[in-house]
């Protein structure tokens, strides 16, 4: 039971932290580091890729978290951005309320030290190592930080069949709903991502949790463009599942939003449309990359 309600909640700490891993798994794949446009579903350039990402209001990047080549290139597209000029700050997923004055405190000649003062593995994420390119393309370009969750307590009373305070439910214009059909195909993916092993009236506020956590992203964003901090846009460092375009982050924002999903190659699978990711409605752009092993994620769930 507490296993369910940890997971309804999306705010479980891992009891150590995830290891991230040099994705070196079909390293052979005949897609692996190829770059896609879903508009015109032919292979593109990174050239390309950064000049639409240089043109929008908003840049997500989604990754898969625990391969380390996603965040080489997170932070190969963030050093990029602040290369070509543009005023942009990084927001992260995978930071909390609470870390906002350290992330804005940051300098580039301790970015080593950034880690531990986010808890960041204490917290369950991967290495910091993985992810300090990231803050280091960020610093170097002057580029400020901001934490993108909302903060634990809130998701917990969510969880829990709370309202949100008034406040806050006016600021992420909480009343206003996904589409039907979007609403439905995230219970289906929620119910797919926990192999089925979910009780089906957990999906409702797991998807709740969900919408909230997407929300308070595209907020974090905005206020990233407003004073004090008036960056001219900014970048989302997240999940990809909240980078699709249909729903997530991007549904919650106004402004051009350029999405790029970071996707690990499959045996078998040899043409980038075999790919659900491989879609102009959820994303702009597809980035293939190694995998970082073969084991079923389904095996870690108790039966």
């Amino acid at each position: 039971m507490r296993t369910l309600l940890c997971l309804a909640a999306l705010s479980c700490a891992l009891s150590t932290a995830v290891q991230a891993a040099p994705a070196s798994l079909l390293a052979d794949h005949p897609l692996n580091g190829s770059l896609w446009d879903t508009g015109s579903g032919r292979p593109t350039n990174e050239e390309t890729l950064l000049a639409a990402a240089a043109a929008a209001d908003w840049v997500l990047v989604g990754e898969k978290h625990d391969n380390a080549e996603h965040h080489r290139l997170q932070a190969r597209i963030v050093g990029a951005l602040g290369r070509l000029g543009r005023r942009m700050a990084v927001v992260w997923e995978m930071a909390e309320p609470e870390q906002a004055e350290a992330l804005a405190a940051a300098r580039l000649e301790e970015v080593d030290r950034l880690g531990t003062a986010l808890g960041w593995e204490a917290r369950g994420w991967p290495a910091w190592a993985e992810y300090q390119p990231i803050a280091e393309a960020a610093l170097a370009a002057q580029m400020p930080m901001l934490p993108g969750k909302p903060s634990q307590a809130q998701v917990r009373a969510l969880a829990k069949g709370a309202s949100l305070p008034p406040e806050t439910a006016e600021r992420l214009a909480w009343p206003r709903r996904y589409p039907a059909e979007a609403e439905a195909d995230l219970l289906e993916e929620l119910a797919a991502s926990h192999c089925g092993k979910l009780p089906v009236a957990a999906l409702a506020p797991m998807a709740e949790v969900q919408r909230f956590w997407d929300a308070s992203m595209a907020d974090a964003m905005r206020r990233a463009t407003q004073p004090p901090i008036d960056a001219e846009g900014a970048i989302l460092i997240a999940g990809s599942g909240h980078v699709r375009e249909d729903r997530a982050v991007p549904w919650h924002l106004e402004g051009e939003s350029f999405t790029v999903a970071l996707v690990e190659v499959v045996a078998g699978r040899d043409s980038a449309a075999d790919y659900p990711a491989f879609d102009p409605q959820l994303f702009d752009f597809v980035w293939f990359t190694p995998r970082v092993d073969d084991k079923d994620p389904c095996e870690a769930f108790p039966d």
